[in-house]
C-alpha cells in the first residue's frame, strides 16, 4: 500500500474508532471522509447536519463535496441555495465572501457540466459576478479566461489571462496561466509573444520537458535556430529519450547552413531512430539530411523505408520525388509525387511536380500545375514565382513581372522574385521600379555576384557605362572565372572607348571559354 492511501486509510480507521470517544463536528467528519475520498458518507453527514440547522457554510461544503463526487447537478443546486440564503441575510464580509464562493463554484460546476456553448456562457456569467464582488479573485479571472477560451472568445481570455498575471497568482496558477496564453498566441501566429511566454513559463518549471518543446519550437519558427537548439537540448537533459526533441533539435541544426550543422542533425536523427525505428518523421528528416550531404541512394533507402512503415506517408513519397529528380531519375520521380498528391493534394506537392515537368521539357504541363497550386492556395509564392519563370522563358515579360509581384506579395525575402522582375522590368522600360528592385537584392544579398551582372546590363540599356563597369568589376572580385562578366565589360570598356583595357577583357573571355572546353 503506497504512503498516501496507508495516511488515508489510518485517519479513516482513527475517524472510525473515535466517534463516540471524541466530539467532532459535522464539518469535520464530513473533511475526514472528503479526504479520505469517502464521499458518499461526508454527504451523509452533511445531509443530517442541514436537516438539523441548515448553516451557510455547511451548505455550501455539502456543494463542494457533491462536486468531488461529480454530482454537478445536485452541486448546483445547494449552491443557488445558498446564494438564496446570502441574498436574505444581513450584509456583512461572511455573506460578501460566501456570495463569492459560491458563484466562483457554479461557474466551476456549468464548466463541468461538458463541453456546451451554453454552459460555457453560465459560467462566464457567475464567473464575471464573483469578479465584480472581488476585483482580485485570480482564480475567477483565469476560469474565466478558461471558459473564453473553449467558446472562442479568445481576445477575451488573452485580457483575464492578463490579469491573473498582474494579480499575486502563485506559482502554479501563473505557470499555467503563461502556458495557456502563450498556446493561444501561438494559435494566431504571434510567434514572439507566444515565446515570451513560454520562457517565462520556463524559468518557473525548469522540469517541464514539454514547455521547452513549445519553446525551442517557437524559436525555430521565429528562425532563432541556435536559441531553438539550447531549449530542445534542456528538453533532453530532462528526458534523454525524448524523440521529438531530437528531431526537432535536428532540424535546427540543419537550419545553420553550414557542415557541421547538418553532421550534427545527422546525429541527432540516428539518435531518435535508436529509440524508435518505425518514427517516419525522424526518417523523412534523416532522408533530407543525407540529400544535403549529396548521398542520394542513401537517402532514397531511408525514404522507401518510410513508406514501408506507412504506405501512407505522403511526405516520404515526396522526398523520395525530390532525390529520384536529382539522381536523374525523372520517371520515378514523377511517379513519387504522383502518390503523394493521391494522398494528400497540397500546392507545394503540385508545385513540385511542375518543377519535375520542366525538368522533363514539359512547361505546358508544368504551368498547368503552377496554377492548380494557385487555384489551391493563393498565398502559395513559389507557385507564382515559378509560373513566372516560364512567363519569362516564353518572353511574355509583362506577365512574369505581375507573377513576380505576386510571389514577392506572400513571399517578401525572396531575392531571386526581387532580381528577376528587375530584369523583366528593364526589358518592359520600366526603369524607376527596375533600379529599386535591383538596389534592394543588392543590399540584402552584397555577395551575390549575379545580382551585380544584371544590373550591369541595367545600367548599360541607361548608357550608364561607368556604373555598369563598376558592378562588373564587383562581380568579377566575388567570382573571378565568369566569362560572360569579363565579355560584358568589354563591352562597356569599348563603348567608354577603353580599347586596351576591352581587349584585355576580351582576351580573357576568350581563355576562360577555351578552359571550360
Amino acid at each position: 500500500m503506497k504512503c498516501y492511501d496507508l495516511a488515508k486509510f489510518t485517519i479513516y480507521q482513527v475517524a472510525e474508532m473515535n466517534k463516540g470517544l471524541i466530539e467532532m463536528s459535522p464539518i469535520q467528519q464530513a473533511l475526514i471522509y472528503s479526504f479520505c475520498e469517502n464521499h458518499d458518507k461526508a454527504i451523509e453527514v452533511l445531509d443530517g447536519a442541514t436537516l438539523n440547522k441548515p448553516e451557510i457554510n455547511i451548505i455550501i461544503l455539502l456543494a463542494k463535496t457533491q462536486m468531488k463526487a461529480k454530482r454537478t447537478k445536485e452541486a448546483v443546486k445547494l449552491f443557488k441555495k445558498a446564494l438564496d440564503i446570502c441574498s436574505h441575510s444581513e450584509r456583512g464580509p461572511h455573506a460578501l465572501e460566501a456570495t463569492v464562493d459560491c458563484l466562483y463554484n457554479l461557474g466551476l460546476c456549468y464548466m463541468d457540466e461538458g463541453n456546451f456553448q451554453m454552459t460555457y456562457k453560465l459560467a462566464i456569467a457567475d464567473l464575471t459576478t464573483a469578479i465584480n464582488m472581488d476585483k482580485n479573485s485570480y482564480v475567477a479571472f483565469y476560469n474565466r479566461a478558461l471558459c473564453y477560451t473553449k467558446i472562442g472568445e479568445l481576445q477575451m481570455a488573452l485580457m483575464d489571462y492578463g490579469i491573473v498575471l498582474l494579480l499575486d497568482a502563485g506559482k502554479t496558477v501563473a505557470f499555467n496561466t503563461l502556458v495557456n496564453r502563450g498556446l493561444i498566441y501561438l494559435g494566431q501566429g504571434h510567434h514572439c509573444f507566444a515565446l515570451e511566454d513560454f520562457k517565462q513559463a520556463a524559468l518557473l518549471s525548469e522540469t517541464n520537458v514539454n514547455l521547452c518543446q513549445a519553446t525551442a519550437l517557437c524559436y525555430h519558427r521565429n528562425k532563432e535556430f541556435a536559441e531553438a537548439v539550447t531549449f530542445f537540448t534542456l528538453a533532453l537533459s530532462i528526458n534523454p529519450c525524448f524523440v521529438d526533441a531530437y528531431i526537432g533539435r535536428g532540424n535546427s541544426y540543419m537550419e545553420y547552413g553550414h557542415d557541421e550543422g547538418v553532421k550534427e542533425a545527422q546525429k541527432d536523427f540516428l539518435k531518435a531512430l535508436h529509440y524508435n525505428p518505425t518514427c517516419t518523421k525522424a526518417r523523412i528528416s534523416l532522408g533530407y539530411n543525407l540529400q544535403a550531404q549529396e548521398k542520394f541512394q542513401k537517402a532514397w533507402n531511408h525514404f522507401t523505408i518510410a513508406i514501408e512503415v506507412d504506405p501512407k506517408s505522403y511526405l516520404a513519397y515526396e522526398g523520395r520525388a525530390v532525390v529520384c529528380l536529382q539522381m536523374g531519375n525523372n520517371f520515378a520521380a514523377i511517379q513519387d509525387i504522383n502518390i503523394a498528391i493521391k494522398i494528400n493534394i497540397t500546392a507545394e506537392f503540385l508545385t513540385n511536380r511542375g518543377v519535375i515537368h520542366e525538368f522533363m521539357g514539359q512547361q505546358q504541363n508544368a504551368m498547368r500545375d503552377y496554377q492548380a497550386a494557385i487555384s489551391l492556395n493563393p498565398t502559395y509564392a513559389l507557385a507564382y514565382f515559378n509560373a513566372g519563370n516560364i512567363y519569362f522563358h516564353h518572353r511574355q515579360f509583362s506577365q512574369a513581372s505581375d507573377y513576380f509581384s505576386k510571389a514577392l506579395k506572400f513571399d517578401p525575402e525572396n531575392e531571386c522574385a526581387t532580381m528577376n522582375r528587375a530584369i523583366a522590368n528593364t526589358i518592359l522600360k520600366k526603369y524607376e521600379e527596375a533600379k529599386e528592385d535591383f538596389a534592394n537584392v543588392v543590399e540584402s544579398c552584397p555577395f551575390w555576384a549575379a545580382v551585380f551582372f544584371n544590373r550591369a546590363q541595367f545600367y548599360c540599356c541607361l548608357k550608364q557605362y561607368e556604373l555598369a563597369e563598376e558592378d562588373l568589376s564587383k562581380a568579377l572580385s566575388l567570382n573571378p572565372n565568369d566569362a560572360l562578366v569579363y565579355n560584358l565589360r568589354a563591352e562597356v570598356r569599348g563603348k567608354m572607348g577603353a580599347i586596351e583595357e576591352a581587349m584585355a577583357d576580351y582576351n580573357q573571355a576568350l581563355d576562360l571559354q577555351e578552359f571550360a572546353k
